[in-house]
């Protein structure tokens, strides 16, 4: 599942006209290069919500022919957040092993394959990418990865855990549902919680925070777009 329901409030006036998915990255829309990435590890098909500017990103996709792949809609009159847009959609999902869940406004080059390995190796009921950077929100981690805590708690960090920042990047069990909250809208990290302390089966998988940009602010995307341009220039001068 793509999340790319979101107004983008942090973009200002670059989200007035535009849906913070459609912003382009080096020419290329931000959910294009999410799809395409994911398709690099097998994804055959996906389900993107949908709500400000929906009818855009609609429109998008099908001009792309959907990507070569199975793209589904999930429209979403009211904001559900992540946890929310995700219990909206669990029919789609309940006969796959498991399956991603990727924001449609982060960058990321860390390689999925080896987020996928591990979740598969250890058998874990959801698998989160972390990074250690500086967050306003954070994750607690176990020196084994289990997922322990919150700092939206509001309580003590739990002893001897590390605190990280998740990247909008994570691989599921249909099993995730069983401890989703009875509500229609909540954060993901709300049923990743009760699972991981019901199963300690929860874990983080630590990935390179120079691989991963989250384009949620105006000096955000253009750092990442200017990183592009970059690179553009540095192949000319190679070549």
């Amino acid at each position: 599942m793509i999340f790319a329901a979101g107004i983008g409030s942090r973009l200002k006036d670059l989200t007035k006209d535009t849906p913070k998915c459609l912003m382009q990255v080096g020419g290329i829309a931000m959910l294009e290069r999410v799809v395409e990435r994911l398709k690099g590890v097998g994804v055959s098909s996906v389900v993107i919500n949908v709500h400000h500017h929906a009818e855009q990103v609609v429109a998008f996709v099908e001009s792309r022919h959907g990507f070569g792949i199975e793209v589904a809609f999930s429209r979403e009159p009211v904001l559900l957040d992540t946890g929310g847009g995700l219990k909206k959609v669990q029919g789609l999902f309940a006969n796959e092993s498991s399956f991603f869940l990727h924001n449609a406004d982060v960058y990321c080059e860390s390689d999925l394959g080896e987020l996928l390995a591990r979740h598969q190796s250890r058998r874990a009921r959801a698998t989160l990418a972390v990074m250690t950077r500086d967050s306003q929100r954070g994750l607690f981690m176990t020196s084994a990865m289990e997922l322990v805590g919150w700092t939206s708690e509001k309580v003590p960090a739990p002893p001897d855990a590390k605190r990280f920042a998740f990247s909008g990047i994570s691989i599921c069990t249909p099993d995730i549902f069983s401890y989703m909250p009875r509500g229609d809208t909540f954060s993901i990290i709300e049923p990743f919680l009760t699972c991981a302390r019901a199963t300690h089966a929860v874990l983080g998988f630590e990935i390179d925070t120079s691989t991963w940009v989250d384009i949620g602010t105006p000096e955000q995307l253009a750092a990442l777009q200017a990183r592009f341009r970059l690179s553009v220039i540095d192949s000319d001068v190679a070549s």
